[in-house]
């Protein structure tokens, strides 16, 4: 077969190209001058020239490579060919993929074999055959997106959901040091269990603080993906994946590239020179705007910075999801939210437009925010990527922001000449209490003035006394001044806030540091006087004085997550002030012009097993293990496509297993039975993992909480009681207090601890002990099998997990878990199996962007 050269006029085809570079082209005249006067062709040329000549892959059908028998090919180009293959050794199907350039194939394996990330393929092998290079790895099962988009254009809504999935794929990619630098449809894979990202053959595996890929003067890419200094032959970083993400979510979005053309020459110029029309984009158009800028420097710097903002505006947590299931992440704690969001999955609408200034970009937490006295400056103190936290300063003018030279501190307070408070050393002490050393900074730099240890908040009085908030024996004190005690109260105190005139302090009472939700509380400095403002808010965080000090403004949510802003008076007179998010909204401060200072706060849920991410959607919690710690039992109540509910994810990874739409507890020691909410009240649903229908158990109430006997009865917590439940039984109360609770591997003893007492219910005997020592600010996290030993681990992170003798209460180390630091929230339900080995939990993740309100 002969390819003919296109007119001298034109560029070359891609077809012809590749008939040069490979023989299958006689010389044309035509070709020839016009590969003299065109820099393109000439450079696509020279790329596929490198590549090397066509190769009669199918041959090799049939044959064996290596140790692996090959049965036919899945596809082939012109650097080489992927065939479905077996490997008799493992007993599996794999794919095999060999190249004409060994160099690529050892650059793919180097750089995808150093990715361990559910959205990349993983590489199991890599050698030589007969002359032949191949790289054997995982088969991936499913339908291209360039196949899925000859159907049309999949909407805004499924395109966001698959743009967060390869960028979470990248953003892993990127912190090993990879860029993949050929994103395009035809790489992406779409599985039944997500998205998937194929050929690293691109990337180049170098040091992660440069992410510098490709060396000046060397094009390689696909035309209209790659980004405008890749098509120049230009250096090229991290950032060209991000266009390259920009491009492909247009064409998801609307059906149509972003840079069309007939040619790849008319692609890279249309890269080079073109805008694509947004109109159709809705609220994905200022992101993939951003991601196709033409020059780099005003692309997402980061794949985590895209990360953030294609999360952000998406989510909306269900209507009647718990404030708690979000903060500390366990499935005992997600019950609440869990039954309401069966029993009604609602999203608040969005609301009334106001343009907000956005102040940062990164992907990472903002802890506390404040106007400096000038009303041209803001402090803020932020957690960006896994660096710790530390002070920020911007100049809302010249648009500049700095770094102030603190040790690694969140600000607390500015007073009215500037001077600032600050936590340093600042660390989460109790679930999501903070604490630090309280020094006193200025701006002007110069050492820090140490003031107090172990302070949680503060704020700056009048005459520049200072007012702080401490842990106490009973609960939380707040002090005023510095060292006298106001208030010494049971539960958590936060926020608090000095009047303007000095004569009171509002701050925020809550249950207990893993809840947020509670009252605005006011004192009367002079006769310690309390009294509620305005209580019954299901999370209440943020709140300032307006000038006159006669009434505040503050952010919360009578019954989930989607913070509003109000007003309180002294009266206690409460209305609502138009927001313009149907997000979580924290206001921090207030300006003397009415500007206010806030953050959009994007939450999500994490499931981890072992040290892997195995969440599925926004809310993925970790429930149990099955007892020969094969499977997890993970819940999910994100939106998830393929629905919501109970679902067994293989501990090593594979392909999860949906029970159904209630959400789990707890599986049975066979692992062939799960308890799960469902949408009554007054039973669990029982789901049989192998075949055949389970009739429900009875519960006196909703059970957020359990862990299975046998076959046929389950230890269940209701009312802070321990019950036992059962098939065709009444629910039985066993022990009249407790909490959440680890039974032994032989689940004849339970222990939990209650009250920083460590308590053992032996369930032959019915009776209860306490084991010696003081356990507070821990949690049962496990039993293990050998030696006999109760497991706790500490309420906050890292997670220090200690063992502790039944018999004596003798504690010795046993593990320390890190939990991914970016946007870290506490950390709730974590399971450790009986091996002591294995564990999976759940954390809360916080995103934040720091924005100036207009005056309301």
């Amino acid at each position: 077969m002969s390819v003919v050269a296109p007119a001298r006029s034109e560029c070359l085809s891609e077809d012809a190209i590749l008939g040069l570079a490979t023989g299958a082209l006689a010389d044309d005249a035509a070709a020839e001058t016009h590969l003299a006067s065109c820099a393109t062709c000439s450079a696509l040329l020279a790329a596929a020239v490198r590549d090397g000549g066509s190769r009669a892959w199918d041959a090799l059908a049939g044959s064996t490579l290596g140790p692996y028998r090959i049965d036919g090919q899945i596809g082939a180009g012109g650097m080489g060919a992927v065939y479905r293959a077996w490997d008799p050794r493992l007993g599996r199907a794999i794919a095999i993929k060999v190249l004409h350039d060994r160099r690529d194939l050892a650059t793919e394996a180097r750089a995808a074999a150093a990715i361990d990330h559910r959205s990349i393929v993983a590489i199991f092998d890599v050698g030589e055959a007969d002359g032949i290079h191949y790289v054997a790895m995982e088969l991936v099962e499913g339908e291209s997106l360039r196949s899925v988009l000859a159907n049309g254009a999949l909407g805004l809504a499924r395109t966001r959901e698959l743009a967060i999935a390869l960028v979470d794929g990248l953003v892993a990619a990127h912190a090993r040091g990879v860029v993949h630098r050929d994103l395009k449809p035809e790489n992406l894979i779409l599985t039944r269990d997500g998205l998937r990202i194929l050929d690293f053959g691109l990337a180049k595996h170098v040091d992660a603080t440069r992410l510098d890929e490709t060396e000046p003067g060397t094009v390689q890419g696909t035309a209209g993906y790659m980004a405008p200094e890749q098509a120049r032959g230009g250096t090229v970083d991290a950032r060209a994946d991000v266009f390259a993400v920009g491009a492909i979510a247009y064409e998801l979005a609307t059906g149509t590239r972003a840079f069309p053309g007939a040619t790849a020459a008319d692609r890279l110029s249309a890269t080079l020179r073109d805008t694509p029309p947004l109109d159709a984009l809705g609220g994905l158009a200022p992101i993939i705007a951003r991601c196709l800028a033409k020059e780099p420097r005003d692309r997402f710097q980061t794949a985590a910075d895209l990360a953030w903002a294609l999360a952000a505006p998406a989510v909306a947590v269900p209507k009647a999801t718990s404030r708690r299931a979000i903060l500390a992440g366990g499935a005992a704690a997600i019950g609440t939210g869990v039954l309401g969001y069966l029993l009604g999955h609602r999203r608040s609408p969005e609301r009334a437009a106001m343009k907000l200034r956005p102040l940062t970009h990164q992907a990472g937490r903002v802890f506390t925010a404040r106007f400096l006295p000038d009303g041209n400056r803001v402090v803020y103190g932020a957690a960006w990527g896994v660096d710790p936290v530390a002070i920020h300063v911007v100049d809302l003018v010249a648009n500049e922001t700095t770094l102030l030279e603190l040790p690694s501190a969140d600000v607390l307070a500015v007073s009215r000449r500037g001077e600032l408070l600050a936590s340093v050393g600042h660390r989460f002490v109790d679930h999501q209490s903070a604490r630090g050393k309280l020094v006193a900074a200025s701006l002007a730099g110069g050492p820090p003035r140490p003031l107090a240890d172990d302070v949680q908040e503060a704020d700056f009085g009048r005459d520049e006394t200072i007012a702080v908030v401490r842990a106490a024996e009973r609960g939380f004190r707040l002090e005023l001044p510095l060292g006298v005690t106001l208030v010494d109260e049971p539960g958590w105190i936060t926020h608090p806030r000095v009047s303007p005139d000095g004569k009171r302090v509002v701050y925020l009472q809550h249950p207990d540091t893993d809840d947020d939700g509670g009252a605005i509380v006011l004192v009367d400095v002079a006769t310690r006087t309390t009294r509620v403002l305005a209580g019954g808010w299901a999370s209440v965080a943020g709140i300032a004085w307006e000038r006159d000090g006669q009434a505040l403004r503050f952010t919360a949510s009578r019954d989930d997550l989607v913070s509003s802003l109000y007003r309180v008076t002294l009266a206690g007179d409460v209305t609502a002030i138009p927001t313009p998010t149907s997000g979580r909204l924290r206001f921090h401060d207030l300006a003397a012009d009415g500007r206010g200072l806030v953050t959009i706060d994007a939450w999500r849920l994490r499931a981890m097993v072992g040290d892997h991410d195995r969440s599925m959607s926004e809310i993925s919690a970790v429930a149990d293990l099955t007892s020969d710690g094969t499977q997890v039992l993970i819940a999910e109540a994100g939106d998830l496509e393929v629905g919501n509910g109970t679902y067994l994810v293989p501990y090593a990874g594979g392909r999860p297993l949906r029970l159904g739409p209630a959400l789990p507890i707890a599986v049975s020691p066979s692992g062939k039975l799960v308890a799960a909410i469902g949408r009554e009240a007054d039973h669990l649903v029982v789901y049989a993992t192998d075949s055949g229908a389970t009739p429900p158990i009875a519960t006196p109430g909703v059970v957020y909480f359990g862990r299975w006997l046998d076959e046929r009865s389950l230890l269940a917590l209701f009312d802070r009681r321990v019950w036992r439940l059962g098939f065709d039984a009444r629910p039985v109360p066993l022990a009249d207090r407790g909490d959440t609770f680890r039974l032994d591997p032989a689940r004849t003893r339970a222990a939990w601890v209650d009250g920083g007492a460590l308590r053992v219910l032996d369930l032959a005997a019915g009776t209860t002990r306490v084991v010696a020592g003081d356990f507070g600010h821990t949690v049962v996290c496990g039993w293990l099998a050998e030696p006999d030993a109760i497991v706790v681990r500490s309420t906050t992170t890292p997670l220090i997990l200690e063992r502790v003798d039944p018999a004596t209460g003798a504690r010795s180390p046993h593990l320390q878990i890190q939990p991914p630091l970016m946007g870290l929230k506490a950390v709730d339900n974590l399971v450790l199996h009986a091996d002591g080995k294995r564990f999976a939990y759940s954390y809360g993740q916080e995103l934040s962007q720091l924005l100036v309100m207009p005056p309301l």
